[in-house]
């Protein structure tokens, strides 16, 4: 895709929103150029690398939940209330310093919606200030020029924006139409990568294609995840959504590198994928609640406290056979599990849990508990 092409696929889908009262816009985005490896990103890779060679029971990407609040509902999420407070400063700081003690590379800040708390600025400068690499998940609302601004001083790595549609609709919020100028001040003002992530399922299938194309001509990088069912599977595509999610898994210069999607269309072909999940090892979630817990579909296992998660209970969840792994959508489990596919995983794993354990076993805060459907 040229530049030329790509503003005016952006234009093009700025004047759609906009709607027909509203007149067309004529300038064109303000594209970013991806230069070289900066400071931030040669340090993620060089930790990644050293931990996929030679520490095989190294954390590579956690997820710590900052706020359970949100300032949306979209259809397909249940991790979001619009009343809890967020979690206190000197608590996240106290978790940060037990991730770094584990030596953990990557820490993604998550939500509910992770610009709503008050302290993120900080809270990214201490996940830098102690050695790991930050990166935030947001749905884009809450940007400003000067918070990007001031989360690139703080040493963020990458932010990854949710743009599901091209209009909102009942299932998502998350839309060109409301969010193109937060993207336009991201590449304007962001020293981070940007990377837009866009729920396929979530709005009719061509305007997930057209989110791509326009994350693309800003120069982001694009990542499409598949809408799941309430028990973490995928949900199925008919016949146009699948030629359309193939159209977009062609396109070129997403630039996902470790982040690949090919896991999906195996799911999508086959059913099944034959891999060795290390969740609650190489990656894992923590709640609000500082508990541990696998993935996703996972809420509550092992729901350890984070304080008391260390190298034994690494080494166990690297080498177990999650049973419910052959089905499994969880993006990121998949991505950071692909650097130990040779080694040995020689254990089943405890309790034998499904694809549909959500919230179903470990410690008594996680009952009746779930996270996002998608990853």
């Amino acid at each position: 895709m040229t530049s030329t092409s790509a503003s005016a696929d952006v234009i093009s889908a700025s004047n759609a929103a906009r709607g027909n009262g509203a007149p067309p816009e004529t300038d064109p985005p303000r594209l970013r150029r991806q230069g070289p490896l900066s400071r931030v990103e040669r340090r993620a890779l060089l930790g990644l690398a050293a931990g996929a060679l030679f520490e095989p029971h190294r954390p590579l990407m956690v997820n710590l939940i900052v706020t359970r609040r949100c300032n949306l509902a979209c259809g397909y999420c249940h991790e979001y209330d619009h009343t809890s407070p967020p979690v206190p400063l000197e608590v996240l700081r106290a978790r940060i310093d037990h991730l770094a003690r584990l030596r953990t590379v990557m820490v993604t800040l998550t939500g509910g919606e992770t610009l709503l708390h008050p302290d993120i600025v900080e809270v990214v400068a201490h996940v830098r200030a102690r050695g790991m690499t930050p990166t935030l998940n947001t749905n884009g609302f809450p940007l400003t020029a000067t918070k990007i601004r001031a989360l690139g001083e703080a040493g963020l790595f990458a932010m990854q924006v949710s743009v599901d549609a091209v209009t909102p609709n009942d299932v998502t919020h998350k839309a060109l139409r409301p969010l193109l100028p937060k993207m336009r001040l991201l590449a304007q003002h962001a020293k981070f990568r940007v990377r837009v992530n866009t729920v396929f399922g979530a709005a009719p299938p061509e305007e997930a294609l057209e989110v791509v194309r326009v994350a693309m001509a800003h120069g982001f990088d694009a990542k499409c995840a598949l809408i799941r069912k309430g028990d973490g599977t995928l949900q199925p595509l008919d016949e146009r959504a699948r030629a359309v999610y193939e159209r977009i898994g062609r396109l070129e210069g997403r630039s996902l590198g470790l982040l690949g999607e090919t896991f999906q269309d195996r799911l999508l072909r086959d059913g099944r994928v034959d891999w060795k999940c290390r969740a609650g090892a190489r990656f894992f979630h923590v709640c609000e609640d500082g508990l541990v817990h696998l993935c996703a579909p996972r809420y509550g296992a092992p729901g350890t406290p984070l304080a008391e998660y260390g190298p034994d209970d690494l080494r166990r969840a690297f080498d177990e056979r999650k049973s419910c792994a052959a089905t499994c959508p969880v993006a990121y489990a998949h991505q950071v599990s692909q650097v130990d596919r040779f080694r040995p995983q020689p254990n089943e794993e405890a309790g034998g849990h499904g694809s549909g354990a959500a919230g179903d076993a470990g410690h008594p805060g996680t009952q009746g508990k779930r996270l996002p459907v998608i990853q």
